[in-house]
């Protein structure tokens, strides 16, 4: 199913699966500021982060991370430099779900055509960029369901 990433004046077009919220943000911000969208997503921390797996897991396998590498160079680099994906960017993150960021990367870019890569090469993306920001691999690769990206939290130190 396509996401039509334009800003509609806060109408939802058929076929498109965007949050109501990014919809808003999209069309008070105009769509060249996608992620701060996702920054409400965070602004939440999880109730309950013990009850959660988060990003110190080993969530993504190194395999998934090379993979998401390799997606990168081919489709994000003329737009993204790889610092833009650690530090103060991904850390607004802490605390919440790997699925807000999975979406607002898979409904918002690439910025010529939002939502066109495959749902595994997203959670590769989303796996390489764990990699960047130090976090551990482990044995069973990124989900691509809503339900286990939600269940993860990103979390960047011990504070458990």
């Amino acid at each position: 199913m396509r996401i039509h990433a334009r800003p509609t004046g806060g109408r939802r077009i058929p076929g498109d699966r965007t949050p109501a919220v990014v919809r808003r943000l999209r069309k008070s911000l105009g769509f060249g500021a996608p992620l701060l969208a996702g920054l409400l997503f965070a602004a939440a921390p999880a109730a309950a982060q013990s009850e959660h797996a988060t990003t110190l897991d080993g969530v993504y396998t190194a395999e998934q991370a090379e993979a998401g590498r390799a997606t990168y160079q081919k489709v994000c680099s003329g737009c993204h430099t790889l610092d833009w994906y650690t530090g103060d960017v991904v850390r607004a993150w802490e605390g919440g779900s790997l699925f807000a960021l999975y979406e607002v990367i898979s409904t918002t870019m690439p910025q010529d055509n939002p939502g066109s890569l495959k749902r595994r090469d997203y959670a590769d993306l989303l796996a390489y960029i764990l990699e960047l920001n130090g976090l551990p691999a482990g044995e069973t690769p990124l989900s691509t369901r809503r339900s286990r990206l939600n269940a993860i939290r990103f979390q960047f130190k011990e504070n458990r």
